[in-house]
């Protein structure tokens, strides 16, 4: 089978639309806290990747919390909490800007495939 990792693309060619892997939706809820919210925020973060390949921060992106809260109607909790379930499963690395202080840049990264979730969280193949 093949996966479509989505790869970020230039909004400009997608008519502004982000693609998320559906494993996130379809396996990824099976992990202890991971919930289809919590693919949403990671969807949500990916939508506001830099896409400009020569850019520093190219895939990454640097809203304040503030901002997120505003138009993802996250609390400050759920944010922190989806955040760190990301993390956890190695779906998104969070460090702090160099040049602005308390700044938080978000990478999404790619999830795993489909042969990898299972033999990394060892969780029987499901038929289809």
């Amino acid at each position: 089978m093949t996966i479509d990792t989505g790869k970020l693309r230039s909004h400009e060619h997608d008519n502004w639309f982000v693609k998320i892997p559906i494993i996130l939706f379809r396996l990824y809820p099976h992990l202890e806290g991971f919930t289809v919210e919590t693919a949403g925020f990671y969807g949500y973060l990916r939508s506001w990747c830099q896409n400009k390949p020569s850019h520093r921060l190219y895939g990454k992106t640097w809203l304040n919390q503030r901002e997120i809260e505003a138009q993802a109607g996250l609390s400050p909790y759920k944010i922190r909490q989806h955040t760190a379930i990301l993390c956890r499963y190695d779906l998104l690395n969070v460090t702090k800007s160099d040049r602005i202080p308390n700044k938080l840049i978000y990478e999404p990264l790619e999830p795993l495939t489909y042969a990898e979730f299972y033999e990394k969280y060892e969780i029987e193949e499901m038929t289809k």
